[in-house]
């Protein structure tokens, strides 16, 4: 029998499935992801333009007079850590990037942005949906807390720790795929950045052997690890000094566990304790199930883990002889956080019934706000800068020294014109294009006298409290026009010259208690030295007041 296949009725073509659409309200959890970044570009562009403390060494050390690199000096260690990254970041930043602060706060917020996509590739694929949105946030907001407000807001301190941290998170996460060249590659990237980036030799021996990776891909990192020893070993030492307390197991144990729990403390030290012991305990059930099943989901999250409380060791050992409390820096800052995301995303993986939503965004709120009190720490430091500014144009070398500026470095921003060795550098007077500047004359026959404080009298008094008013001094008080702070401070010799300088708006909250004046009404100033029997004046709105000193 012959069958007919054209008489047969046609069957009708199905339609592809069609993808169920994504809900629009993802796209705001994943806006949720990316707000903690731009809330830390928003610090870095509130940071001061002129640099801070190791910043000005390590440019003065590996920069020549003409502007080059001296590639010889890239290997001396700073502070006990490989400095060859930041130095050649520190220099290119000040050769071809005006030697910004926040330039550097820019790059340490797009080197965080890095560490954080490459922890968001570890993710489980089994985590989808608003899970994996909710956790992404989370480390977002972990990464970019206000905690970790010093390496935005003072790029010098996050360039130095991220260089370390982040090649080798990354490095984490290659190796979490089985990538083991680009993670080796990203490893000794870790190990010039700096001393934070070490225990990651012993973290990707962990990755490999949890993957079950080929023997030889276990080994090559110990073998790694210990020839990274051996060089870092090799550079002299200056002597070392005895500790400035009396020392006991518990003070290196406090200051490894305060480093890790000062995320969840603020300055509580007590709470630091705690915290970093819990973290510490949460990460050793973590790990024990972990290494006893062998879970390769977990690799490169136990890898992270372990590259922070292993960090936590170093400080601990190293910095314990200063007391537990040196624990508590915000420069440690982001291996605490490091550590929280890694443990938050392990738990998640463990104990699939755990309410995400909810423990995210605890732990997430409870983080961010705690760190208040290490961002305030850090602001505080803003409003000086230009004191420093004014130190290094008028060769104020012991005030330079104060500020942990070396003088040495002053050829090298003469040199590359840099700040405040620009044409734009300014006071601050306001008073239209002809503001005082350095060296300019100011009339004293015009200056209006500022009227001593009287308790809860006036909107405008003021007065010098920190005196004399001579050259290379700190000179500091404050002053309230109309209730609000001055516009500018000068110090002026006897002639009227304008011989010096600083920064107004420093917050002053004593103040308000026994006057009518805004609580930023302080002021520091330096003259240049040489300068004897000096004045001080500050101007609002193009008026000059002078400043008189508090009786003694």
């Amino acid at each position: 029998m012959v069958v007919d296949v054209s008489a047969q009725p046609e069957q009708s073509e199905l339609p592809p499935p069609v993808a169920p659409k994504r809900p629009r309200w993802h796209f705001v959890l994943w806006g949720l992801v990316v707000l903690p970044g731009i809330l830390a570009l928003g610090e870095a562009y509130r940071s001061p333009r002129l640099n801070f403390a190791d910043y000005w060494s390590i440019v003065a050390r590996v920069t020549t007079p003409e502007g080059g690199l001296r590639f010889g000096e890239l290997w001396m260690l700073h502070n006990d850590h490989p400095s060859v990254l930041v130095s050649i970041v520190f220099w290119a930043n000040a050769r071809f990037f005006g030697g910004t602060n926040y330039g550097l706060g820019f790059a340490c917020v797009g080197l965080a942005a890095i560490m954080l996509i490459a922890m968001i590739s570890m993710l489980p694929k089994h985590l989808t949906g608003v899970r994996r949105i909710v956790v992404s946030a989370g480390i977002s907001v972990l990464l970019f807390s206000s905690t970790a407000t010093e390496y935005f807001g003072i790029g010098m301190s996050g360039m130095h720790w991220l260089l370390g941290i982040v090649p080798a998170v990354t490095a984490l996460a290659f190796a979490h795929r089985g990538w083991t060249v680009p993670a080796m590659i990203l490893a000794v990237l870790a190990s010039l950045g700096h001393g934070a980036g070490f225990p990651v030799w012993i973290a990707l021996a962990l990755v490999a052997w949890l993957r079950k990776d080929a023997v030889w891909r276990q080994i090559l990192p110990i073998v790694l690890g210990l020839v990274t020893f051996v060089i870092w070993m090799l550079p002299a030492r200056p002597p070392g000094f005895a500790a400035p307390m009396l020392l006991g197991v518990d003070t290196y144990l406090g200051s490894g566990l305060a480093m890790l729990g000062q995320i969840w403390a603020g300055k509580a030290l007590d709470l630091a304790f705690v915290g970093g012991a819990l973290m510490v305990g949460l990460f050793t059930v973590l790990a024990t199930g972990s290494v006893k099943d062998r879970r390769s989901d977990d690799a490169g999250w136990l890898g992270a883990a372990l590259l922070t409380v292993l960090v936590a060791v170093m400080i601990g050992l190293s910095r314990g002889k200063y007391g537990a409390m040196d624990g508590l820096s915000p420069r440690y800052a982001m291996v605490a956080l490091v550590c929280a995301a890694a443990l938050l995303v392990l738990s998640v993986i463990r104990w699939p019934k755990l309410k995400v939503v909810p423990v995210v965004l605890v732990i997430a709120l409870a983080t961010y706000a705690v760190g208040n009190a290490q961002a305030g720490a850090v602001r505080e430091k803003y409003p000086m800068q230009p004191f420093l500014a004014v130190a290094m144009l008028v060769d104020a070398k012991g005030q330079m020294a104060r500020m942990q500026a070396t003088p040495n470095v002053l050829p090298v921003l003469q040199s590359l014109r840099l700040y405040p060795f620009t044409d734009d550098f300014t006071l601050g007077c306001k008073a239209g294009p002809d503001g005082p500047e350095l060296g300019d004359k100011v009339d004293l026959s015009k200056a209006t006298a500022l009227p001593l404080p009287k308790h809860g009298e006036g909107f405008t008094s003021g007065a010098v409290e920190v005196g004399p008013v001579v050259g290379d001094a700190l000179i500091s008080g404050w002053a309230s026009i109309n209730g609000n702070a001055a516009d500018c401070v000068l110090i002026v010799d006897q002639n009227g010259e304008v011989v010096g300088g600083g920064a107004v708006g420093i917050p002053r909250g004593d103040i308000m208690q026994f006057t009518h004046a805004t609580g930023r009404a302080g002021w520091i100033a330096v003259a240049k030295p040489g300068t004897k029997d000096g004045a001080v004046l500050v101007l609002s709105r193009g008026v000059v007041y002078k400043v008189a000193e508090l009786p003694r």
